[in-house]
Protein backbone atom coordinates (compact mmCIF):
# COMPACT_ATOMS: atom_id res chain seq x y z
CA UNK A 1 0.00 0.00 0.00
CA UNK A 2 2.60 2.40 0.56
CA UNK A 3 4.74 1.53 -2.73
CA UNK A 4 1.25 1.90 -4.49
CA UNK A 5 0.51 5.05 -3.22
CA UNK A 6 4.01 6.73 -3.96
CA UNK A 7 3.65 5.50 -7.38
CA UNK A 8 0.05 6.39 -7.89
CA UNK A 9 1.14 9.96 -6.74
CA UNK A 10 4.50 9.96 -8.20
CA UNK A 11 2.76 9.01 -11.70
CA UNK A 12 -0.17 11.46 -11.51
CA UNK A 13 2.80 14.47 -10.53
CA UNK A 14 4.41 13.22 -13.83
CA UNK A 15 1.77 13.59 -16.18
CA UNK A 16 0.26 17.01 -14.90
CA UNK A 17 3.55 18.43 -15.48
CA UNK A 18 4.06 17.11 -19.01
CA UNK A 19 0.89 18.49 -19.65
CA UNK A 20 1.22 22.14 -18.41
CA UNK A 21 4.28 21.77 -19.56
CA UNK A 22 3.11 21.74 -23.04
CA UNK A 23 0.56 23.97 -22.60
CA UNK A 24 2.61 26.66 -21.46
CA UNK A 25 4.68 26.30 -24.63
CA UNK A 26 7.56 25.57 -22.80
CA UNK A 27 10.60 23.00 -24.53
CA UNK A 28 10.36 19.81 -24.03
CA UNK A 29 13.83 19.43 -22.37
CA UNK A 30 12.59 21.93 -19.59
CA UNK A 31 9.23 20.26 -19.67
CA UNK A 32 10.54 16.55 -19.03
CA UNK A 33 13.34 17.67 -16.29
CA UNK A 34 10.27 19.55 -14.35
CA UNK A 35 7.88 16.12 -14.96
CA UNK A 36 10.80 14.20 -13.22
CA UNK A 37 11.59 16.55 -10.59
CA UNK A 38 7.75 16.51 -9.44
CA UNK A 39 7.59 12.62 -9.92
CA UNK A 40 9.71 12.67 -7.63
CA UNK A 41 9.02 14.52 -4.92
CA UNK A 42 5.30 13.60 -5.21
CA UNK A 43 6.61 10.00 -4.99
CA UNK A 44 8.95 10.08 -2.12
CA UNK A 45 5.25 12.24 -0.05
CA UNK A 46 3.20 9.16 -1.52
CA UNK A 47 5.34 7.21 0.83
CA UNK A 48 4.94 9.48 3.72
CA UNK A 49 0.94 9.57 2.88
CA UNK A 50 1.04 5.59 2.26
CA UNK A 51 3.24 5.37 5.50
CA UNK A 52 0.55 7.11 7.59
CA UNK A 53 -2.26 5.66 5.90
CA UNK A 54 -1.02 1.80 6.57
CA UNK A 55 -0.62 3.06 10.47
CA UNK A 56 -3.91 4.66 10.75
CA UNK A 57 -5.37 1.07 9.67
CA UNK A 58 -3.33 -0.91 11.46
CA UNK A 59 -3.77 0.77 14.44
CA UNK A 60 -7.86 1.08 13.88
CA UNK A 61 -7.40 -2.87 12.87
CA UNK A 62 -5.77 -3.11 16.46
CA UNK A 63 -8.42 -1.17 18.55
CA UNK A 64 -11.01 -3.57 17.04
CA UNK A 65 -9.34 -6.38 17.49
CA UNK A 66 -8.94 -5.49 21.29
CA UNK A 67 -12.99 -4.91 21.29
CA UNK A 68 -13.98 -8.43 19.82
CA UNK A 69 -11.28 -9.95 21.97
CA UNK A 70 -11.10 -7.95 25.49
CA UNK A 71 -9.18 -10.94 27.35
CA UNK A 72 -6.69 -10.93 24.59
CA UNK A 73 -7.30 -14.77 23.24
CA UNK A 74 -8.63 -15.71 19.93
CA UNK A 75 -11.99 -17.39 20.18
CA UNK A 76 -11.98 -21.43 20.13
CA UNK A 77 -9.48 -21.79 17.05
CA UNK A 78 -9.57 -25.49 16.72
CA UNK A 79 -5.96 -26.86 17.20
CA UNK A 80 -3.84 -29.66 14.84
CA UNK A 81 -4.89 -32.51 17.16
CA UNK A 82 -8.49 -32.03 16.99
CA UNK A 83 -8.13 -31.24 12.96
CA UNK A 84 -5.97 -33.81 12.29
CA UNK A 85 -3.72 -32.16 9.99
CA UNK A 86 -0.35 -32.42 12.41
CA UNK A 87 1.76 -31.92 8.93
CA UNK A 88 -0.04 -28.91 7.58
CA UNK A 89 1.96 -25.93 7.82
CA UNK A 90 1.67 -23.76 10.36
CA UNK A 91 0.94 -19.63 9.48
CA UNK A 92 3.20 -17.63 11.20
CA UNK A 93 2.62 -13.85 12.23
Amino acid sequence: MVRLTGAALGFLAFAIAIILGLTAGNTVETTLIRAIQAMFIFFALGLVVGWIAYRVIDEHSLREHRELFPDGELASIPSSQETGDEGAPKMVS
